[in-house]
């Protein structure tokens, strides 16, 4: 097993570099135990979202997500010992100063209530606080933990070129919004090749906007409005299902964001090169729908485009690699 290390007795234990990884996301907050560079099989677990909560709650749901991760590693390795290093990673969307550990989201409905807060420092009180609650070993090596954060596109991006170590890439997270990598040789590219100096999309102009704007979740239903197929309660997902049943207007819908997003993409593509376009987030599930649309659009620039099946995978292995300088 990963978490074996080898000792034939409990005393004789090495240390353990255990970093838990936690995916903030909007909808759910989705979590998992690396330990010593290998993921721990059964330690995904998911929990819903407080993003939409007060700032102390959203904490409080960080907290308690950590010290159930660390409750699977003493089920399904050992028990924490003190010579354990502890390593606390998060994936979250931008905007956010990412070296300070400081959220700066607003007007996109997530995570609001930390606007301006060091998320690190919030949370290294709450395990303070902690402390007399649940006593022990534990609390003690969270709140000693290095906790740093990435941005959850930049992450997909890093776990997603462990498979390309040698390639171009550009990966996509299509979901809420858009969020974007450019990767060389498994490394963030940006300020070059057409590639903004963030490195990212989704603040771009495309067409009458922004590329956030008609690419993630929003831009769909935006679409589907223009056609008179939003009714209330109607999600992606919703229109996806239409369009593989061969609802007609919905499949138009989903062809035309195929095309909109291989034009979006054209001069970025023919500009970086890349070898292959990789793509995760929910709405990369209806890549179906859309896949020859998007290559028409591209057309002589036309590259393999994947879709990650296990995206999530991706983003916790973009995770740990915040850590390699240990």
């Amino acid at each position: 097993m990963p978490c074996d290390d080898g000792a034939d007795h409990p005393s004789e234990r090495f240390p353990a570099r255990i970093t838990i990884t936690l995916d903030a996301g909007g909808t759910f907050l989705k979590g998992a135990l690396i330990v010593n560079g290998t993921f721990i099989p059964g330690s995904f677990l998911t929990w819903p979202s407080k993003s939409q909560g007060s700032a102390s709650d959203t904490i409080a749901s960080f907290a308690n997500a950590c010290r159930e991760l660390l409750n699977v590693f003493a089920s399904t390795c050992r028990p924490l010992d003190y010579h354990d290093s502890i390593r606390i990673g998060f994936a979250f969307p931008g905007p956010f100063n990412y070296a300070e550990g400081i959220a700066l989201l607003q007007g996109v409905g997530k995570y609001e209530s930390l606007y301006r807060l060091s998320v690190r420092d919030l949370l290294r009180t709450e395990f303070q606080k902690q402390k007399s609650l649940f006593p022990g070993i534990m609390t003690n090596r969270l709140t000693a933990a290095n906790i740093r954060f990435g941005n959850d596109a930049f992450m997909f991006g890093l776990g997603a070129s462990i498979r390309f170590p040698s390639e171009r890439l550009i990966c996509l997270t299509l979901g809420t919004g858009l969020g974007s990598a450019f990767i060389e040789n498994g490394q963030i590219i940006a300020g070059r090749n057409r590639i903004p100096d963030s490195g990212m999309l989704f603040a771009e102009p495309y067409r009458n906007h922004t590329v956030d704007r008609y690419f993630g979740r929003r831009g769909i239903l935006n679409l589907a409005s223009e056609r008179g197929l939003l009714v209330d309660g109607m999600d992606v997902a919703d229109l996806a299902e239409a369009a593989a049943r061969g609802h007609k207007q919905a499949e138009d819908l989903f062809r035309e964001y195929g095309c909109r997003l291989g034009e979006m993409l054209l001069p970025y593509i023919a500009d970086f090169k890349p070898h292959r376009l990789v793509l995760g987030g929910q709405i990369s599930g209806s890549f179906p729908l859309w896949e020859r649309d998007i290559q028409l659009a591209l057309g002589q620039y036309a590259i393999p485009i994947l879709t990650l099946e296990d995206g999530i995978s991706a983003v916790f292995n973009g995770i740990e690699g915040l850590f390699v300088d240990g």
